[in-house]
């Protein structure tokens, strides 16, 4: 059964201080089925309490956005940034299974260095994977906006080395790189037939 989702991104961002404890007026403002938490990078050291906050208001968060500049740090490489990343995605997916998600959305890359570095990404991936599984969460991978190349030859190449792996399809960023109707392309077929699309924006 599908459910119509809102991001939180959607309410709580910069003009309102990222303060989440809005989310309690502004979510009983909206009908929809549940809502898409999207961390932010602000709120790592209130970690608990934000956890502690959001049960409180008892939404329905089936869906988590890990923090986009985890996939930056990913991005760009080297041993400091790579402890960084996984250091910070590991909290996400703590207060994504303490939330009662079962999905983590993620921009394996970003930034300005976004693709440039792929291989960083490529290597990433099935360890972020694995640290999603064990807190019992299908890691996405989301088909972001590419300086290099683009989304769907990177989805196909993660795929090829990753056959089990899953997606999150974004229309908007499909979309900028002109691949919005590549999902009734014959050839690529293979991302819902075979259920690797687990979630849309």
């Amino acid at each position: 059964m599908s459910e119509i989702l809102c991001s939180t991104g959607a309410l709580i961002g910069r003009p309102n201080g990222r303060d989440y404890k809005l989310l309690k007026e502004l979510s009983e403002q909206l009908t929809c089925d549940g809502f898409e938490f999207m961390m932010y990078s602000n709120w790592y050291e209130v970690a608990e309490q934000l956890v502690e906050d959001l049960r409180e208001i008892q939404l329905y968060i089936p869906v988590v956005h890990c923090q986009k500049s985890v996939g930056e740090a990913i991005s760009k490489g080297g041993e400091e940034n790579f402890r960084d990343a996984f250091d910070r995605f590991k909290v996400n997916c703590k207060i994504a299974r303490e939330l009662g998600a079962k999905k983590m959305v993620m921009h394996l890359w970003d930034g300005i260095t976004s693709d440039a570095n792929f291989e960083n990404n490529m290597w990433a991936y099935p360890k972020l994977a694995e640290m999603a599984e064990a807190h019992g969460l299908d890691l996405l991978v989301e088909n972001v906006v590419c300086n290099r190349e683009n989304p769907m030859k990177h989805w196909c190449e993660l795929k090829e080395k990753y056959p089990e792996i899953h997606f999150v399809f974004d229309t908007k960023m499909a979309a900028f790189h002109e691949q919005l109707d590549l999902l009734y392309e014959k050839e690529y077929e293979w991302l819902w037939k075979e259920g690797h699309i687990r979630h849309y924006h």
